[in-house]
């Protein structure tokens, strides 16, 4: 017994741990100071892997070129699953009662963001690599100048430069049809058009109807490209590519045809409704042959509400006329610049004399 507390030193020796308590609390800090250094560590990877995706991402995004969007875009990539992350520790760090300390909450969140990261990333993958569209403009370029003969084709550099080649072979054979359609109509009253001379005579206003129908077919018949299209669909479809490249090709080729070939349909569009009006004019004034005469610059009818409807045809005519001028304008602009762009000239593409569209 300890003749000061009473208590039983048999017993206490025997409760005691063995050891020196000083030692223990020693080896015990140690251990804590060990795994510190290893939550710390890790987190410390795992960060770094964070910023490693982000800059692969951002590489395969950017085709190699960095500038002030491509550091953008890895900025990013940086800081969206570290907002996220740091968000969800949040949350749980204070529904806990133990709190986490500042090394193992690190580890939580470089842990949580290299998995968003790493999903990120394999979603990526299935995305193809992006390229120097400059590069890629020249290269077509060239394949254009190749299909029109004008330079010597050379091998191909990609699986879809064969298909491609092709494809530009077949628009310009598709529009040296149409121009020769054009061509093969007799255009020598199209400047007397509403004229008074126009409306003179039976025969020529006859002549002008046919020539608008024969014109209007013309452009109905070339207003879809879509054989071309399907042709080029089926040719990437049978080229030595894996079928994951050749339908992402597909995707990009259908998205830039449908908005390169908007003001081409635009184009059509008006020059059809304009025809049209034009012959709905000249056949109402050949029904009404024996209800004017032409005097002067003048027409004179028999009746003021004929001559009222004549008037709205014509000057219905004569603005989709105008019309048709401006989104032709609009369309050759637009055109040239495309070719431009690739190093290319319409005198690279038609043959003298030709309308292309």
């Amino acid at each position: 017994m300890c003749p000061r507390c009473g208590v039983s030193l048999l017993n206490a020796g025997a409760q005691a741990k063995p050891g020196d308590t000083f030692t223990a609390t020693a080896n015990d800090s140690a251990t804590d100071r060990l795994k510190s250094i290893f939550v710390i560590g890790a987190a410390a990877a795992a960060w770094v892997l964070v910023v490693f995706l982000a800059y692969v991402r951002t590489k395969k995004w950017s085709g190699g070129a960095f500038n002030a969007e491509s550091f953008g875009y890895f900025i990013g990539s940086v800081l969206t699953p570290v907002v996220v992350v740091a968000f969800v520790v949040w949350l749980v760090d204070r529904s806990r009662k133990d709190k986490m300390s500042a090394a193992h909450k690190q580890l939580w969140m470089a842990s949580l963001a290299l998995g968003i990261s790493l999903v990120s990333f394999a979603g990526s993958l299935r995305l193809t690599p992006d390229f120097d569209k400059s590069a890629a403009k020249k290269q077509a370029g060239h394949l254009m100048k190749q299909a029109a003969g004008k330079e010597a084709v050379t091998a191909d550099s990609e699986w879809y430069d064969g298909p491609t080649r092709q494809f530009f072979r077949d628009i310009l054979a598709f529009n040296q049809e149409y121009t020769s359609a054009v061509q093969s109509i007799d255009q020598s009253s199209a400047a007397k058009l509403y004229t008074p001379e126009s409306y003179a005579t039976r025969a020529s206003m006859q002549a002008t109807i046919s020539r608008l129908h024969a014109l209007l077919d013309v452009d109905k018949k070339y207003e879809s490209m879509d054989p071309v299209l399907k042709k080029m669909e089926v040719n990437i479809s049978a080229a030595s590519a894996s079928d994951f490249e050749k339908e992402e090709f597909l995707k990009g080729f259908r998205s830039s045809t449908d908005k390169s070939l908007a003001p081409r349909r635009e184009t059509f569009r008006a020059e059809e409704e304009w025809m049209q009006s034009s012959i709905d004019l000249y056949e109402f004034t050949l029904a009404h042959f024996g209800d004017y005469k032409v005097q002067g610059k003048k027409l004179m009818f028999r009746g003021n509400g004929l001559i009222g409807q004549f008037q709205e045809l014509q000057s219905k005519s004569i603005a989709l006329h105008k019309t048709a001028i401006e989104s032709k304008h609009k369309f050759d602009a637009v055109r040239q610049d495309a070719l431009s762009q690739s190093g290319v000239t319409p005198a690279d593409l038609a043959s003298p004399g030709s309308k292309e569209k």
